[in-house]
């Protein structure tokens, strides 16, 4: 790479306006953010089920789904990696939700005094 696109592709990540991926809201260079890494992988608990029509019945049939199916979502069936961007407010609502995933998107506050009328 010489210098010149060196030069173009710095003044490009310099002038790159970010936002939240949650609430849209700008994310100013320097200014604090978050990333949020997301895996999500399939699981295999070693217990298999043998079919009642025989194994080789059952993987004639499992050939063809895949044969019909779309590459790219059968991937995601077995892998797929999420990355957010968030903003501070909304990093902790994020974290708070995967903390406390009974109390719903918008918990009731325990504190009364906290209500704004």
């Amino acid at each position: 790479m010489g210098t010149k696109e060196r030069r173009n592709r710095k003044t490009l990540k310099e002038t790159e306006s970010r936002t939240c991926m949650r609430c849209s809201c700008s994310l100013p260079r320097g200014d604090l953010s978050y990333v949020i890494q997301i895996r999500v992988f399939a699981d295999f608990d070693e217990w298999l089920v043998e079919p009642r029509e025989g194994v080789d019945q059952q993987l004639e049939e499992l050939m063809k789904q895949v044969e019909q199916s779309d590459p790219e979502n059968l991937e995601k069936e077995v892998y797929e990696e999420i990355t957010l961007v968030l903003c501070k407010s909304c990093r902790d609502r994020f974290v708070h939700e995967i903390q406390h995933p009974w109390e719903g998107p918008f918990p009731i506050p325990m504190d009364p005094s906290r209500i704004i009328h």
